[in-house]
């Protein structure tokens, strides 16, 4: 019996073997590797190819004069060559409308982009009305920016404005007036003026029997205001905001003040409009605050023998500041197209809009290596010093700087129709400095 047991379990092992010997022999599947949580996993074809524009239309809202929004239409229109898909809604906002602020409050929520002066720019970004733009600044854009400019669209780290072009007070002079009224033994009044010169002015304009008003200023600009206050007196034209009030409680500044107030009779509140020009050449005013593009604009016009007469004066531009009335592109919070509007943007501001910008209406560009590109007589700021003009940022750096200057227009104009003492002017503007830190 033992021996049959041992056979029978030889031949139930044997039987095993043969039906397992096709199961043994298979190969083994083994899974694909995944992609390791440390590595990218492979592109598809898809993600290789070109990303293609996505259709936005963009609306703008520019604070511009008429000519330079034709200007804008015409170079956005230039870039549709290459933006087929980019359209743009166009809306001018009239510079001197009184409520301007509130004004791009509503279009900042409504638009997707926005031409603005710069003083507005931190104001709006506060309100959480803006997105940052720093990604609009391609290549060299921003090294190429003047620091007095991209100071003022810079906050809480950021860049929140695209700086498009600016456009500075100037000092024009009439050169026949200023010969007219040289005593006999005197030298020559040339400019620029010291502050005594300027005191005198109006008296000698008098004792020569001349009806020319002694200064032609723009009675509802604060900036011109500051313009003539920095090139009188020397200092920077953001002085009046300095709260240790060293810069603005001096003997200077009241001699400037009391000027303007002791003279009122021979100063001309008035706006470079058409028929200004010719009457200046003529001599109705021995000298006028204008921005740079009216000067330029303006002499441009006249003829030749007229324009002679008159001269401009920038030397006031050598000190550290020298307010530089630009404006700047920003991004409204609200728009659906951010990417859209930023290489737009970007392309806005590219040099050669900048140099058809300045050709066209004067406005400066912001770029410093363009300036050995523009043609005419333009100032030479790409070789502007490092503690001068523009490339200092100002002293007023706070988001209500709009209101601030609004508040110093209502103190001039106070102070112009004589309801005000100077100390009591001082007092107040003192007051409103205190309001807007206790703002800020």
């Amino acid at each position: 019996m033992g021996r049959r047991k041992t056979l029978l379990v030889v031949i139930v092992l044997g039987l095993m073997a043969l039906l397992l010997s096709p199961w043994t022999s298979a190969p083994v599947a083994v899974p694909e590797p995944s992609a390791s949580p440390n590595e990218p996993s492979a592109p598809t074809p898809a993600a290789t190819l070109p990303a293609e524009e996505e259709p936005a239309e963009l609306k703008a809202a520019v604070v511009s004069d008429e000519p330079g929004f034709e200007l804008l239409r015409e170079q956005a229109e230039s870039l549709r060559s290459r933006h087929p898909d980019t359209s743009v809604e166009w809306v001018r906002i009239e510079p001197d409308r009184a409520d301007l602020g509130l004004e791009l409050r509503d279009y900042a929520r409504e638009a997707d982009v926005l031409l603005v002066p710069n003083e507005r720019v931190r104001e709006l970004a506060v309100e959480g009305s803006l997105l940052p733009v720093d990604a609009a600044f391609v290549g060299e854009a921003l090294s190429e920016q003047f620091n007095a400019l991209v100071s003022q669209v810079k906050w809480n780290g950021y860049l929140w404005g695209v700086p498009r072009d600016f456009d500075p007070y100037v000092i024009v002079w009439n050169r026949n007036v200023l010969d007219a009224i040289r005593a006999a033994d005197a030298p020559a009044l040339s400019p620029p003026l010291g502050l005594p010169q300027w005191q005198s002015l109006p008296r000698l304009l008098a004792d020569k029997g001349l009806i020319a008003s002694w200064l032609a200023i723009d009675g509802s600009d604060p900036l011109a205001f500051l313009a003539w206050l920095g090139a009188v007196t020397g200092g920077r034209q953001d002085a009046l905001f300095d709260r240790t009030e060293e810069s603005w409680n001096g003997e200077g500044f009241d001699r400037a003040m009391e000027l303007l107030s002791g003279e009122r009779v021979g100063l001309s509140l008035t706006k470079p409009d058409g028929s200004f020009w010719p009457a200046f050449a003529a001599g109705k005013y021995a000298a006028a605050v204008v921005r740079e593009s009216a000067a330029a604009k303006g002499l441009s016009e006249l003829p030749a023998s007229a324009a002679a007469a008159l001269s401009v004066d920038r030397s006031f531009w050598d000190s550290a500041f020298v307010w530089p009335s630009g404006t700047s592109f920003v991004v409204s919070s609200g728009t659906e197209h951010e990417e859209a509007a930023r290489s737009w943007i970007a392309e806005m501001t590219e040099a050669a809009n900048q140099l058809q910008t300045y050709e066209e209406t004067g406005r400066l560009p912001v770029y410093r290596s363009l300036y050995e590109r523009l043609t005419g007589h333009p100032p030479d700021l790409a070789s502007a010093g490092v503690r001068s003009f523009p490339n200092q940022p100002p002293l007023a750096a706070e988001p209500g700087l709009s209101g601030q200057l609004e508040r110093l227009g209502a103190l001039w104009k106070d102070w112009m129709e004589g309801r005000l003492s100077l100390e009591e002017w001082k007092r107040r503007w003192r007051s409103s400095l205190a309001d807007a830190q206790a703002d800020d």
